[in-house]
């Protein structure tokens, strides 16, 4: 089981549970879920902390009334959401004590017995430094080990508790940069690329070669003879022979053999329900699409189900004359709660609604043209611009899980590359304004925000 949580949940249970008093303190989350190939996942949608002068706390123990659970319970019935039960623990790593055992089992035997659903529950401990292990309650009320707890915000925090793998040669000198723990989460990431093509291909190459454990590769394009300038092992044979981009990675990626497990699928991501699934079920997660829709989906997706995202975006202004007005990349960091695509003004809703149109029903997209401007066009795409922008892109990633700037993270949640200018800046972005994305944080596969269609077919 993988366990996450927002940044800013994370803040508020570390300031209830660890308030200076020396005393145990107690809070339950409300969970979204998803499940993937047998993997399960629960998604931190709500937060309730059980007010200090409704508990009796000791230094060792902290005891509640049920009552205060029961519209939680109620809640989580209704919608066959998850339960966890967050409590203190003053000495750091400890494990869980014979007391909460006993609490534990008494707890969730009455979860169990208000929720008519087999599927689990957990209990975590949070230590002084925020940092957290868990344990998955089985209906039986057996307990397991949680494998992941990760914090989503600027930063991303994961505490694992799986044995380390053995650094390859190939990525000794990664470790020297970024240390083994850095290398040793790397090999144990999952990380989605939506556009396989003119960003998508430098930052597969560079992901891989990192020592990420498992790509999971969205694209449902054929390579053609206009991508031979860009796509990193593409051949003239490949465009002739139509083959699909995501299999010309793929197999590149194997033939070079050091690792990497791939995860390929010539679809559309706003088509398939198996591409959102196994992208729901990843650490991170990048946008190298020009698509507006695609855009809009991974940043429903990312705020749902708690993963990282970043978008990347490339633009350069021909001129007609056979040079550039200008050449500008963008690189905007998001996560559940930040400000989303359509707030940084990465998009509009009517550009939205034009290509979600045009791709479902043509000839309707066709008749109502005089409604729409503003489209957006392809520009120009040259492999050293677009392999800037995704470097950055990795760099952010890594900055992320293993921050190395001088600065907070926060400063860099987007960046802005403009090449005639020479110069980068970075900026920071406020918190979400958007009722639907803030409400539906965590909420994991209750999608009430989203539909996929192909063509003129709701699946």
């Amino acid at each position: 089981m993988h366990i996450k949580i927002s940044e800013k949940m994370h803040h508020e249970l570390k300031n209830h549970l660890h308030c200076g008093d020396g005393l145990e303190a107690i809070a339950f989350a409300l969970c979204g879920r998803h499940s993937f190939q047998g993997k399960e996942f629960l998604l931190v949608h709500k937060i309730l902390p059980i007010s200090y002068d409704r508990c009796i706390r000791e230094e060792d123990r902290v005891s509640w009334k049920t009552i205060d659970l029961e519209p939680f319970l109620e809640e989580a019935a209704e919608k066959n959401l998850g339960i966890v039960k967050f409590h203190s623990h003053f000495v750091q790593d400890s494990e869980f004590s014979k007391l909460d055992d006993n609490s534990d089992t008494s707890v969730f035997d009455t979860i169990y017995s208000w929720i008519n659903e087999n599927k689990p529950h957990a209990s975590v401990v949070m230590y002084p430094n925020g940092s957290m292990k868990g344990r998955i309650i089985t209906p039986n009320l057996n307990f397991k080990s949680v494998d992941k707890i990760t914090v989503v915000g600027e930063t991303v925090k994961s505490y694992s508790y799986n044995s380390q793998f053995q650094i390859a040669n190939s990525f000794i000198r990664n470790a020297q940069t970024f240390g083994e723990k850095t290398i040793n989460q790397l090999n144990s990431m999952k990380v989605g690329v939506i556009g396989c093509s003119g960003t998508g291909s430098p930052l597969i190459e560079q992901l891989y070669r990192l020592g990420v454990g498992h790509l999971v590769l969205v694209d449902s394009d054929h390579v053609g003879v206009e991508n031979l300038n860009r796509i990193i092992s593409s051949k003239k044979s490949d465009a002739t022979n139509k083959r699909l981009k995501v299999d010309v990675i793929k197999d590149h990626i194997q033939s070079v053999d050091i690792g990497t497990r791939i995860t390929s699928y010539p679809y559309l991501l706003q088509e398939s329900r198996q591409v959102v699934d196994d992208l729901a079920s990843c650490d991170f997660v990048f946008g190298c699409m020009d698509s507006l829709e695609g855009r809009h989906y991974l940043n429903l997706i990312s705020t749902n189900y708690l993963i990282p995202l970043t978008d990347i975006g490339v633009k350069l202004m021909a001129d007609g004359k056979g040079g550039v007005n200008s050449i500008v990349g963008n690189i905007h960091y998001v996560y559940a709660g930040s400000e989303t695509l359509l707030e940084r003004g990465v998009y509009t809703s009517n550009q939205l609604a034009e290509e979600s149109l045009k791709r479902i029903s043509p000839e309707e997209h066709e008749n109502r043209q005089v409604y729409f401007n503003n489209a957006v066009v392809d520009s120009p795409a040259v492999i050293s611009v677009n392999t800037l922008c995704s470097s950055l892109a990795v760099n952010d990633m890594l900055g992320r899980i293993h921050p190395y700037r001088f600065q907070d993270n926060n400063k860099y949640s987007k960046t802005v590359v403009n090449l005639t200018d020479w110069d980068i800046n970075s900026y920071s972005v406020s918190e979400t304004k958007e009722k639907m994305h803030y409400q539906n944080i965590g909420i994991g596969n209750i999608e009430s925000n989203f539909n996929l269609y192909v063509t003129e077919k709701n699946i």
